[in-house]
């Protein structure tokens, strides 16, 4: 019999968690398997909409324009789901795992693999009142998972420290994130108006720090007047970052993209690639980037970063140390990266990833 799966996850955009699901989703399209994916909102960013015409693969949104306002429709095609033997369950946002375990637990929704993910460094992120609800998700519901993936080491030991009796309960892995890039467009042309320039891509948000960056690139300006700045992404600092941009002189220098759909051909053209992130569980746009340049820099906004040979490290939330990064990684001969960096995202492919979570799900029998 062909296998069933379900997918559940917030919406239809392509962050790195919902990347993730993605590529796990074509992944399993290939073998066949009959899949069900379940989001808290209606679509609005298309990014499953190539994968729509599979003839074993239901994508089922909810009518709200909010994840919020969505999640009693959710739970409804939730329970609508409940007569399916699901072989595997896979989440990567800690609502939604502990939503999934808890109808687990009330024997709503049958499975004999539930699979989730952490996706971000929620005890570093967060506080108060929104850390106190994360720590009820995990409480009622992560008890069901058969494994939890950590991306880092840095994060299961958050785990351990901020939740120590969930060793107990979960089995818990490290997994690095895998990378998958078939049906790629990577020869798109981009706006001239660029010239030569440093590229960064991710959420316009604090957590990103793109404000470090802009700052930083201000600073080399002086001894590489024609370098420009392009960001790629949208968010709620846009207005933020428009006026410190304008505040450094910068509004001929710096430009703020928007969303793009396919950032492969940004970073394959820029002189360096950079994640100025102030946190991350792991960014996947890192990975992204590695592929497409051999010139890449990186803040330490997660664990194991430092380990990953050729990427030049700067501290987080330090203007001064992201600018010598920078400089030192535009003056450098990057060639021998290439081969290290390959290295590295072929033990990170799809198929792998695949075979360890099956590798632990069986030892854990």
């Amino acid at each position: 019999m062909k296998k069933n799966i379900l997918i559940a996850l917030p919406n239809d955009s392509l962050g790195g968690a919902e990347q993730y699901l993605k590529n796990l989703t074509v992944f399993f399209l290939k073998k066949d398997y009959v899949i069900t994916v379940l989001f808290l909102k209606t679509s609005t960013s298309g990014g499953w909409d190539d994968l729509n015409i599979q003839s074993n693969l239901k994508l089922i949104f909810t009518s709200s324009s909010t994840e919020l306002k969505g999640v009693l429709l959710f739970l409804k095609n939730l329970i609508m789901l409940r007569e399916n033997k699901f072989d595997f369950i896979f989440t990567s946002h800690v609502f939604l795992t502990g939503v999934l375990g808890l109808f687990i637990k009330l024997k709503i929704i049958k499975k004999k693999f539930f699979i989730g993910r952490e996706s971000t460094s929620i005890f570093k992120r967060f506080t108060g009142l929104k850390l106190i609800m994360f720590k009820m998700y995990y409480f009622f519901g992560y008890s069901s998972l058969d494994l939890l993936i950590c991306q880092t080491d840095f994060m299961k030991r958050q785990l351990f420290e901020a939740l120590p009796w969930l060793s107990n309960k979960t089995n818990i892995q490290v997994i690095p994130n895998p990378v998958n890039f078939n049906k790629i467009s990577f020869n798109e042309k981009i706006d001239d108006k660029f010239g030569e320039f440093i590229v960064a891509a991710g959420r316009l948000i604090h957590l990103k720090g793109f404000d470090i960056l802009i700052k930083a690139f201000k600073i080399i300006k002086s001894k590489y007047p024609t370098l420009k700045l392009v960001i790629l992404g949208e968010g709620s600092s846009r207005v933020e970052l428009d006026r410190l941009i304008l505040d450094l002189h910068l509004e001929d220098e710096v430009f703020l993209e928007g969303f793009v759909k396919n950032v492969y051909p940004y970073f394959n053209k820029a002189k360096v690639c950079v994640v100025s992130s102030r946190i991350e569980g792991f960014p996947n746009v890192l990975l992204q980037m590695m592929y497409q340049n051999t010139r890449v820099v990186s803040t330490k906004c997660a664990g194991g970063i430092e380990d990953i040979e050729g990427i030049s490290i700067a501290e987080i939330n330090n203007v001064i140390s992201l600018e010598k990064a920078l400089e030192k990684t535009l003056e450098k001969n990057s060639v021998a990266n290439r081969v290290i960096f390959d290295n590295n995202l072929a033990e990170r492919s799809i198929e792998k990833f695949v075979q360890k979570i099956e590798f632990h799900l069986n030892a854990d029998e």
